[in-house]
């Protein structure tokens, strides 16, 4: 037996049910895309963003993103996607800053914001990043 932390355990499920999987990420580690405004991410990056990321609204935000990119998706179009109270889902939004500063160190999100004349948040994603998200959720592209 081998003590995981909880956080990693979904991560860990999904090596054991693929093995070939640690050796297509090693191959894909190296990848590094910047995402505007925040940096470069790599695939092992959103991998790990997505096994620690338990706030189902911040999650669905990411994902419609990603599906969406490389178009942008403003807070708005978000929220009522996600059937979310604006006001609910930005004090999540919050939460990604706190998990990407624990996870790596530093404020860094897989999405690019710009902000609207209405001081509206404007998402939009990098296409290789969101092919990342959608892999690491296991959803089909």
């Amino acid at each position: 037996m081998v003590p995981v932390p909880k956080s990693q355990l979904r991560a860990v499920y999904k090596v054991l049910a693929d093995p070939a999987a640690d050796r297509r990420a090693l191959a894909q580690a190296e990848e590094t895309i910047e995402v505007p405004g925040q940096g470069p991410w790599t695939p092992s990056m959103v991998r790990r963003l997505e096994a620690d990321l338990h706030i189902p609204a911040v999650r669905t935000l990411i994902t419609l993103i990603a599906q969406r990119a490389p178009a942008p998706l403003t807070f708005q179009e978000a929220a009522e996607a996600a059937g979310a109270e604006a006001r609910m889902l930005r004090a999540q939004v919050g939460s990604l800053t706190k998990t990407t500063n624990r996870l790596f160190g530093k404020r860094t999100w897989p999405m690019s914001v710009r902000y609207g004349e209405a001081g509206d948040a404007i998402y939009a994603m990098v296409p290789r990043v969101a092919e990342w998200w959608t892999q690491a959720t296991g959803q089909s592209q």
